[in-house]
């Protein structure tokens, strides 16, 4: 599981947009990824990867996807880990025993 290292709104630089209704008050983001039709969700603890459907109530009716964009939501996640905005939730330091 990978969680945010940083302030959810950080996630802008990425072109995360925030959520609508109730989730955008919460200080969700969100991100439509054309190739394979995924939308990255983030919040101050929890980040997922998600099928892309047209009723999500979290998105927008007009969300920015980018369709020119030739990258797939796992070279985005590996840029986002790279930036050290996102780490895993069993890295060596969290499961001490």
């Amino acid at each position: 599981m990978l969680i945010p290292t940083v302030p959810v709104k950080e996630f802008k630089k990425f072109g995360f947009k925030k959520c609508v209704g109730e989730y955008g008050k919460s200080e969700c983001y969100y991100l439509c990824v054309a190739r394979g039709t995924k939308m990255l969700f983030v919040s101050n603890k929890y980040f997922d990867v998600n099928a892309w459907r047209d009723d999500d109530p979290r998105i927008h009716k007009k969300p920015n996807c980018r369709y020119r964009d030739k990258r797939t939501y796992l070279d985005i996640i590996y840029e986002l880990i790279k930036a050290g905005m996102l780490k895993s939730k069993f890295d060596k330091e969290s499961t001490k025993c």
